[in-house]
């Protein structure tokens, strides 16, 4: 995981994936992969489009296959069917369209989009960027992109309604520690140093 967590360190929205032992009731050992859920930096972009979520929560998604993803990554774009969509095309909540003639595009806090066709009219509702929360959220499983599916271990979903998490022209960067990440690879090397120094003695 520190190998994946680097190639990902400029990755918007990506959370660091972490591989820990657990010990169950009867004492067996397991090992389990949890999501680190810190928020990453706030980065200014000045792109309309651009958002990123200043508190717990996930953004839903759908691939063009249909499955139903999470993300945190805002950096998203309008495809040629006028739908918002993320970088990777797949459509964010159930399907936003946005007028390609609109001259502003307004993004409240709580996730409402609205567009005017020219920066004097009065602003039009197109739809609202979904954001709902897991009860264990570090459950959930990372598939790439910035990208997650939901896991039985992840618990119930729920939407959130009445925030104001979302925050336009600016997207969330990785929240990686970059030292502790180099620090981590540093040690597994080691540790493989040290084995293979270890079997070399055993055949002598």
């Amino acid at each position: 995981f520190p190998i994946q967590n680097i190639a990902n360190i400029e990755t918007n929205g990506y959370k660091a994936v972490r591989f820990e032992d657990i010990i169950d009731a009867d004492g067996s050992v397991h090992g389990v992969e949890r999501v680190d859920q810190k928020i990453g930096d706030y980065l200014v972009t000045n792109q309309p489009l651009d958002i990123a979520i200043q508190g717990a929560g996930y953004i839903p998604v759908t691939t063009p296959e249909g499955e139903i993803r999470y993300t945190r990554d805002g950096s998203f774009t309008v495809n040629k069917d006028g739908m918002l969509t993320t970088k990777t095309g797949d459509l964010v909540g159930s399907g936003i369209f946005i007028d390609g003639a609109a001259e502003r595009i307004e993004i409240k806090t709580n996730g409402d989009v609205y567009t005017c066709k020219k920066v004097s009219d009065e602003p039009q509702y197109v739809g609202t960027i979904p954001l709902v929360q897991f009860q264990n959220p570090e459950a959930l499983k990372d598939v790439g992109g910035s990208e997650f599916i939901a896991t039985e271990n992840a618990g119930k979903m729920n939407l959130v309604e009445d925030h104001d998490y979302i925050k336009q022209y600016g997207i969330e960067r990785s929240n990686l520690d970059v030292i502790s990440e180099v620090y981590m690879v540093s040690r597994i090397n080691a540790s493989i140093l040290a084995a293979s120094s270890l079997m070399k003695a055993v055949d002598s």
